[in-house]
């Protein structure tokens, strides 16, 4: 009997401790769950990146199999890349794992400037220069970029040179992954971000939900305005496209990035294993704004796949165009649900100049 009285308390205990949960804190506790995730993932491909350009440059290997790491580290870079807040914006580190928009092609530049130096190329000769070339964008310009990889074949200095510079950041990008990882994990961060959950938020004071939400707005607005309005000349002064102004056009990657960057927003709508934004809604009566967002995001994609051309060469092609624009719109739709829909649903406000990605 007083087993089963003690056993009877547990549970009410436990019970009573799930019912103080808010729906808030299951949300950002799977949340956090996640991005961790996300980082391990793209930690663990960072290192695998190191290895295989070691390997390349050692044993002279085929170029492609590290191009083909370079595209999975990418790949998880660009899954978990919506994340601005945290620890992760404390020291530039967004911008260390990956320079761009570089429209005027600082990445070549400063990678040149490496290259010519007298000195030796050294790990910490990369982990203390710009952020410019410690990361994706400057693997991509020496995997990619056709001069470079000629480069590569010579018996030269040049060839020699590169590999050096190409062993130091991917070095320092597995160094550089790791801190963040291990940052996101501190149970001091976690404790803080999570209590932040109840603390109201005006547009100037974030809490955890909107900080989520906000990066969410911030990474589409991004996508629209920067990956694909960026080549189409939206950004110009002369309004004309430019495939070089595209997110990955050295490795055609563009395309497949927006991708995931859709596939990410889905991921956090909706996850069968784990409390999800889709849960969240579904508490507070908006279910109804879960299935719009899901219905914009597979509008987007539905308009992604018939691209079928790299986004550098799209852009080009009058014969695209329309595809293009109707992609551009359709984006700008997910972007206006998110920024007015969802914050309402959520109760929060995002402010004027937070997240708008103008």
């Amino acid at each position: 009997m007083a087993r089963r009285i003690l056993l009877l308390t547990m549970l009410w205990l436990l019970l009573g401790s799930c019912e103080r949960t808010s729906p808030e804190e299951k949300w950002i506790t799977a949340l956090s769950a996640r991005i961790e995730a996300g980082y391990q993932s793209l930690h663990s491909s960072s290192r695998d990146l190191n290895r295989q350009v070691q390997e390349f440059c050692v044993q002279n290997t085929d170029i492609n199999v590290p191009r083909q790491q370079w595209r999975q580290t990418m790949a998880a870079w660009q899954d978990i890349q919506w994340v601005r807040f945290g620890p992760i914006v404390e020291h530039n580190d967004d911008w260390k794992i990956q320079f761009w928009p570089d429209k005027k092609n600082i990445v070549a530049r400063k990678v040149n400037k490496m290259l010519n130096e007298p000195q030796s190329i050294t790990v910490e000769g990369v982990a203390n220069a710009s952020v410019v070339v410690q990361g994706l964008s400057a693997v991509e310009l020496l995997l990619f970029d056709e001069p470079y990889v000629t480069q590569f074949t010579s018996t030269g200095t040049q060839s020699g040179d590169q590999c050096q510079l190409l062993t130091a950041i991917t070095t320092t990008l597995a160094a550089n992954t790791g801190r963040i990882v291990q940052a996101w994990q501190d149970a001091q961060f976690q404790a803080g971000w999570l209590a932040s959950v109840g603390q109201p938020q005006d547009g100037v004071h974030a809490n955890a939900v909107s900080d989520a939400v906000g990066a969410m707005l911030t990474q589409m607005e991004k996508v629209k305005v920067d990956k694909l309005g960026g080549p189409l000349g939206y950004k110009n002064r002369n309004r004309q496209p430019n495939g070089y102004f595209s997110e990955g056009w050295r490795s055609d990657s563009s395309l497949d990035n927006i991708k995931i960057n859709l596939l990410a927003m889905q991921g956090i709508m909706q996850n069968n294993e784990a409390y999800d934004l889709r849960r969240l809604l579904e508490s507070k009566g908006n279910a109804v704004i879960a299935d719009e967002f899901q219905a914009r995001l597979n509008d987007n994609l539905a308009l992604l796949a018939t691209i079928d051309k790299p986004l550098r060469e799209a852009v080009m092609e009058p014969g695209y165009r329309q595809q293009l624009e109707d992609l551009y719109q359709s984006l700008g739709a997910l972007n206006s649900l998110i920024k007015t829909k969802l914050t309402k649903a959520l109760g929060i406000n995002l402010g004027f100049n937070s997240n708008d990605g103008d």
